[in-house]
């Protein structure tokens, strides 16, 4: 994209987007459903091959609501590590608890 062709109004109504996919995200994850990435990340990488096109005055006019994606990127990833934290401890709690079970089955059946 040349400097000529950036749209400075359409760049931001879709970076706006993109924060409130992000939002949206965010919401699904607290209320424990599945968040999906893959079409947020394609319009991420969309973007920021857009911003480095820019020339640098282009790029400062737009830096806050970049500066706002990455926050909320932040946010959210941060938020994804604790729930996958959790999920892992709670397998581990599932396995633990079949282990023992298993344990108690087998000393059953050798007595």
């Amino acid at each position: 994209m040349s400097p000529e062709q950036f749209k400075p109004d359409q760049f931001k109504k879709d970076l706006k987007r993109v924060l409130s996919l992000i939002r949206t995200g965010q919401r699904y994850l607290d209320d424990g459903k599945v968040v999906e990435l893959s079409a947020l990340e394609h319009r991420i990488a969309d973007l920021c091959e857009q911003a480095r096109a820019m020339d640098p005055e282009q790029r400062s006019d737009i830096a806050p609501l970049l500066a706002a994606l990455g926050d909320e990127l932040g946010q959210l990833e941060t938020n994804m590590q604790k729930e996958y934290s959790d999920i892992q401890r709670q397998l581990r709690g599932i396995s633990n608890t079949a282990q023992a079970t298993n344990a108690y089955a087998q000393a059953a059946r050798t007595k």
